[in-house]
């Protein structure tokens, strides 16, 4: 079991990787546009789109592994069994690309997009490797080698890009598109050195490789769709935007919402490490340490939330078209504190004790309740406002029926906890909707203060226990 030095060490590498990430992207945004010409980078754009996908083409089958291995030290992972999932996993996505690009030559008349499909998936095999590597680091608790494969990656994708279109001038999609397929290599080449004990010819068996592999879809697949039905959550409701308004509304609603969902980076750092812990931790110590993680989270959380103030400011000088838009700033902020929560702590749970049917079951329950919500909101009422404030309180609603079922099974009280976090949240969200921003600041930074107040033995006590 990690003690408190450790774990500290093992986020920081996490968030260290995870937010490189993050300033890469932003880096990519910006000089990218500027250098394509628009047929470039919508080919460019159109490639991304279909790669975000790409990781749903296992059907399950990694996601199986990572529930049923996690908490596992490296070496008692079985070299013949893990090379067959990564051979056979490989074999698959290669047959799934000719298939697909085969379908796309057929089907797809427009040129460029066919192209973009056809480039994205012959890189599927390359994703799925990476991923599974990454699990695997993950789930053995080896986090700084996973942050290194990440690191990687992101910095030979910059290199590539700034390389091909500011020093060699050649601004193409298909040097862009070049420079993410040497990323991906070094990638996988790198994860093959880390991983390279679990790589042996032969591996196992034709049948024993089909039983593993249809024992991992069959657990993993629940929490695809799971993950699945996440995203579609608010998918519903920015569909809803972009039917019921025009394009501008849409992006100014999304870029409210990206900003809003920066505070995510910390807290998925976090849940990389945490999980294989709780896989490993003794079933008599998991609502204890529920308690202490909820305790800390939460502060960190409406702490975080008063980076608002200065963000606000910074995107009004910034982007002074998208000034207006940033009132929802105040509403979509609060969605880091509910989805922070379910990240890190009712997900993280609910796999390592193997509920992944319940988190399902969650998450179909809010996609059918946010597509009732936006049926009204933009439908009927056809409000933009109410269609902003219904984004916040599917997240929170979400967020109270999982840490329900948690307290059902970890036998804890936590309708007190639940109520402050509502209240919190409606302080931060009305003082910004009616004041300006020194008085908005003012009344919530107060309420914060006095949270802190009230709950600074318990902050304290995880706090102490953090340092061994």
């Amino acid at each position: 079991m990690l003690r408190g030095k450790g774990i500290i060490r093992n986020i920081s590498y996490s968030f260290s990787a995870n937010l490189l990430s993050l300033i890469v992207s932003a880096i990519m945004v910006m000089v990218v546009p500027k250098f394509l010409s628009v047929d470039d980078y919508g080919m460019w754009q159109l490639f991304l789109f279909y790669f975000s996908y790409l990781g749903f083409f296992h059907f399950g089958w990694e996601d199986g592994i990572y529930l049923r291995y996690a908490g596992k030290e490296f070496d008692e992972l079985s070299p013949k069994k893990f090379s067959g999932q990564f051979y056979a996993i490989v074999v698959l996505e290669v047959a799934l690309a000719a298939l697909i690009s085969s379908m796309g030559k057929l089907f797809i008349s427009d040129s460029q997009k066919q192209v973009a499909l056809i480039c994205a998936i012959w890189l599927a095999p390359l994703v799925m490797f990476n991923s599974l590597c990454n699990f695997i680091l993950q789930i053995t608790n080896q986090i700084k080698k996973y942050a290194k494969m990440v690191v990687l990656e992101r910095l030979m994708l910059l290199a590539g890009v700034l390389i091909f279109l500011m020093i060699l001038g050649l601004n193409h999609f298909y040097y862009m598109y070049a420079a993410q397929v040497c990323a991906m290599v070094a990638m996988a080449l790198c994860g093959f050195c880390f991983c390279r004990k679990l790589f042996v010819f032969p591996p196992d068996s034709l049948f024993l490789i089909w039983q593993e592999a249809k024992e991992n879809i069959s657990v993993g697949i629940k929490l695809m769709i799971a993950n699945i039905a996440s995203m579609l959550i608010i998918g519903i409701v920015r569909y809803g935007i972009s039917w019921g308004w025009d394009v501008a509304t849409f992006g100014r609603v999304s870029l409210t919402l990206g900003i809003s969902n920066f505070l995510m980076v910390f807290i998925n750092s976090i849940s990389v490490v945490f999980f294989p812990m709780i896989k490993r931790m003794d079933s008599s110590r998991q609502a204890g340490i529920y308690l202490d993680m909820r305790n800390i989270l939460t502060a960190i959380l409406f702490g975080g939330l008063l980076g608002y103030y200065p963000v606000r400011v910074l995107i009004s000088w910034w982007l002074p078209k998208y000034a207006d838009s940033l009132i929802y700033m105040s509403v979509l902020f609060p969605v880091c504190v509910f989805e922070g929560k379910m990240s890190l702590l009712v997900n993280t749970y609910l796999k390592s004790m193997r509920k992944e049917a319940t988190m399902l079951r969650i998450n179909i329950l809010s996609v059918i309740v946010s597509a009732i919500v936006t049926f009204f909101t933009v439908g009927i009422l056809h409000d933009l406002n109410i269609t902003v404030f219904s984004i916040v309180w599917l997240y929170a609603f979400r967020c109270f029926v999982a840490e329900y079922v948690i307290g059902q099974l970890l036998e804890l009280q936590l309708n007190k906890k639940i109520i402050v976090d509502f209240v919190m949240c409606a302080v931060f969200i009305l003082s910004g909707w009616l004041f300006d921003s020194t008085l908005c600041l003012l009344v919530y930074g107060a309420a914060y203060i006095i949270y802190l107040l009230a709950n600074q033995k318990n902050i304290i006590q995880v706090v102490k226990k953090l340092k061994y």
